[in-house]
């Protein structure tokens, strides 16, 4: 669990033409990311990659018709685990045949639709101002045009026909001989297009004293039953939907299982390289899963060549090689904060562990309550029931946060802010003590970092660096022996000792003496007086930074004060509020106080312990790869 899972790389040797059989298997076991060989070894000038461009947009395309049908019909395609044989033609003509069944209906629903949204935005103003006269509509109604007028009865229908598929209302109010006067409104953008209409019906206007004052009632009555009707129909056209979207159910996701695995298959082809008769497959495998993979391929293909090298042996760059971390469940949750971070390179150490423990004891000191530590508990189980695993793994974190404070709210003796027997030190009585402890806490944390830097320098074989570093051993001397020399120095008037100073002076040298040694062991040359200006600036930033580190762990105590300083202002607020309003005002703020204090201090106290780790832990050790390991599959 300290560090990443070794990786190896196996490259493949078979004809061409076997080629696609050979990625099939490879891809069904799960466990190959492919790699570009031409990238990792030389001499590889004679081969060329696969030409799969073409081929691949062509299933990009099947994809994407795919999703448009799914979106138009609602159809939610379910993932396959048995695959039907197609080809692409077959597929095409499939998806050509369920587009045109569908083509009609959706276009049908669209303008359905689209009516059924102007009708009810022009009901939506009538509404609004209602009663109203038409010759003097508000100005608000600027996207309305409204006029009355009179055209012959037998005209009625033409007049429907002629704007079936334009959005109007037409209220037809009085019958004089042949003629019906009606009022007739529409909108702006339409208004050329309605008016040569009317025209051509011999539409009469009306004079404005004959205008009846008020059709509220009756032409909302109108469009309410035109918006109806339209919505039944909307309706229908979802109904014949439904019953071909079970017909085309199993066919759609039959091709998206087909379009999946092909492009996967592609995918890593793309990687795959080529020459006239033979081709070269090169991917990333566990070491764990390569013998099995090394015998599924000599089954499959007797005469196929399989090579497998250890990723330390290759001459490539660590930050190159994929990096899959291997956790038990406990600690997968706290990958989230690796990730926010950084990718650990491969070949060093894994920081996951180390930040769970770190996170929690530092997130618990600040945000000790065993009450506020059971709401967290609860609020996880809510985020445990996605179906989405960055949520449930946050749900997680967040419970194991609830755990860390409720244990030390049981330590404190604090029940949301109520104060019970304590198993150790409450922090408003204890307040120098606490601080204390904070350093000690951040003394370990940054000794912890050096540590780990020194380890990652071994298994580099970069002993300058485990030595010379920022983080280095002699930084490392340099910053015990400080922190020796300051704690005697507090402890006991007389426990200075000359031994710490000469230490701390030697280590100091041996720093200044870094270029030269790297000019000796690395060959690195540079003008000297810059060489050494530089050895100066690191130590300025040695002795400065490490007392900074040290210093920030303080914020710990800080927050701890904080959190039951805000108890005593909500609880004085509650008293006040019990002698204004009574008893329910008093509980009203409690429980309001409670809240904001989750609400508001648990983000701030997250931050405050994601800080420490980054800045002052990860800044010693933490070196960046560049991929996690993902494999890809069918």
């Amino acid at each position: 669990m300290l560090t990443a899972e070794a990786m190896e790389l196996v490259t493949i040797a078979v004809l061409k033409e076997k080629t696609e059989s050979i990625v099939s298997r490879l891809l069904k076991s799960g466990v190959f990311q492919p790699v570009d060989i031409r990238g990792i070894e030389e001499g590889m000038g004679g081969i060329s990659p696969f030409q799969i461009d073409k081929e691949y947009a062509l299933y990009e395309s099947l994809q994407s018709r795919l999703g448009e049908i799914a979106k138009k019909t609602g159809i939610r395609l379910a993932p396959k685990k048995e695959l039907k044989n197609f080809s692409y033609d077959e597929a095409d003509k499939i998806l050509t045949r369920f587009e045109e069944a569908i083509k009609p209906l959706v276009a049908e629903r669209e303008d359905l639709n689209a009516r059924l949204n102007t009708k009810e935005a022009m009901l939506l103003r009538l509404e609004e101002y209602a009663p109203f006269a038409v010759n003097r509509l508000p100005s608000s109604y600027s996207f309305l045009k409204a006029q009355m007028g009179s055209i012959e009865e037998k005209s009625l229908p033409v007049l429907e026909r002629s704007l079936k598929d334009i959005p109007h209302i037409v209220y037809p109010f009085k019958k004089e001989g042949s003629r019906v006067a009606l009022l007739f409104i529409g909108l702006r953008r339409d208004r050329e297009l309605l008016d040569k209409v009317l025209r051509d019906l011999g539409w009469a206007k009306l004079d404005q004293n004959q205008e009846p004052q008020e059709f509220s009632k009756e032409v909302v009555k109108k469009i309410k039953d035109e918006i109806d009707l339209c919505k039944k129909d909307v309706e229908a056209v979802n109904s014949s939907l439904g019953k071909l979207k079970d017909e085309l159910q199993g066919g759609l996701s039959d091709i998206e299982a087909y379009v999946k695995v092909k492009k996967s298959l592609l995918e890593a082809k793309r990687y795959s390289s080529v020459t006239e008769k033979t081709a070269l497959i090169s991917g990333w495998v566990p070491r764990s899963e390569k013998d099995r993979i090394i015998d599924e391929i000599k089954k499959l293909e007797p005469c196929s060549c399989v090579e497998e090298r250890r990723a330390e042996e290759l001459d490539i760059p660590k930050e190159e090689i994929p990096v899959k971390l291997q956790h038990t469940k406990i600690f997968k949750p706290f990958e989230l904060l690796i990730d926010a971070y950084g990718i650990p390179r491969y070949g060093t150490i894994d920081p996951t562990i180390f930040v769970a423990i770190s996170f929690l004891i530092m997130f618990g000191a600040m945000f000790g309550d065993l009450g506020h530590g059971l709401v967290l508990s609860v609020v996880s189980l809510f985020l445990w029931r996605s179906k989405k695993d960055k949520i449930k793994q946050a749900g997680t974190l967040i419970f194991y946060c609830g755990v860390s404070s409720g244990l030390f709210g049981i330590l404190y003796g604090s029940f949301f802010g109520y104060e019970f027997q304590s198993l150790w030190i409450k922090p408003m009585h204890s307040i120098i003590e606490i601080f204390k402890i904070s350093i000690l806490f951040g003394v370990v944390m940054i000794t912890g970092g050096i540590l780990l830097n020194v380890i990652n320098a071994v298994k580099d074989r970069d002993y300058v660096k485990a030595l010379f570093d920022k983080a280095g051993l002699i930084a490392g001397v340099i910053y015990w022996t400080g922190i020796a020399l300051v704690s005697k120095m507090l402890v006991s008037r007389n426990g200075f000792q000359p031994i710490y100073i000469i230490v701390f002076l030697a280590c100091m040298g041996l720093l200044f003496l870094k270029p030269l040694v790297e000019l000796i062991v690395k060959k690195k040359r540079e003008p000297v007086l810059t060489a050494f200006m530089e050895s100066t600036i690191d130590i300025l930033e040695i002795v400065m930074g490490y007392l900074a580190n040290t210093v920030s762990f303080i914020r710990i105590a800080a927050f701890a004060l904080a959190h039951a300083g805000l108890f005593l202002s909500i609880f004085e607020l509650s008293r006040i509020m019990k002698g204004v309003g009574g008893t329910a005002a008093s509980l009203v703020v409690l429980v309001l106080g409670n809240i904001l204090i989750i609400l508001l201090e648990g983000l701030v106290v997250s931050i405050q312990s994601l800080r420490l780790n980054y800045y002052e832990f990860f800044s010693k050790f933490f070196m960046s790869g560049k991929r996690f390991y993902k494999p890809l599959t069918m």
